[in-house]
This record gives structure tokens, sequence and C-alpha cells, in this order.
């Protein structure tokens, strides 16, 4: 069973809606509606982790980051505190 959802659309939205629509070679409603199905099945805001993207895009010569954090960290604070003196 479907339901229908009226809304008002500031006419600013509804033009950039509709121009994003006539891209695709949509209508506006399909637009609208894969946007909403997009929306609902993506992870909610407070549970999106913003280092997920960036997960196996970087590339270091140190692999053991994980095993060593508090050696680097450490090292990193030393070598701060020496250059500051």
């Amino acid at each position: 069973m479907s339901k229908t959802l009226a809304i008002q659309l500031p006419d600013e939205l509804q033009e950039q809606l509709l121009q994003r629509a006539n891209k695709l070679n949509m209508s506006l409603e399909s637009l609208v509606l894969q946007s909403l199905t997009q929306l609902v099945s993506s992870p909610a805001p407070d549970e999106f982790d913003p280092i997920s993207p960036l997960l196996g895009t970087l590339t270091a010569k140190v692999d053991d980051i994980g095993e060593n954090h508090e050696r680097y960290i450490g090292s990193a604070l030393q070598q701060e505190i020496a250059s500051a003196e």
C-alpha cells in the first residue's frame, strides 16, 4: 500500500529539484521518492563515523600504528617539547 504526501517546497528548492530531475530524465516525484528512500537507508547521523569514508584510502610507510600508537604519540610529544625549548 502506498500513501500520498503533500509538501510545500520553496520556489528555489523546487527549481533546483526540477533541474536535477530533468538532468536525470526523471519526474520530480520520482527524484524526491528516490532521495527519501536513500535517506532512510543511510546510517542515521549519530551512527555515521566520519572516518569511515577514509578507510582503505590512505597509505603509510608505518604499518604498526594500531599496535604502537602510544609510542608514536609519545615520540611526537617529545619532539614537540624539545622544539619548544
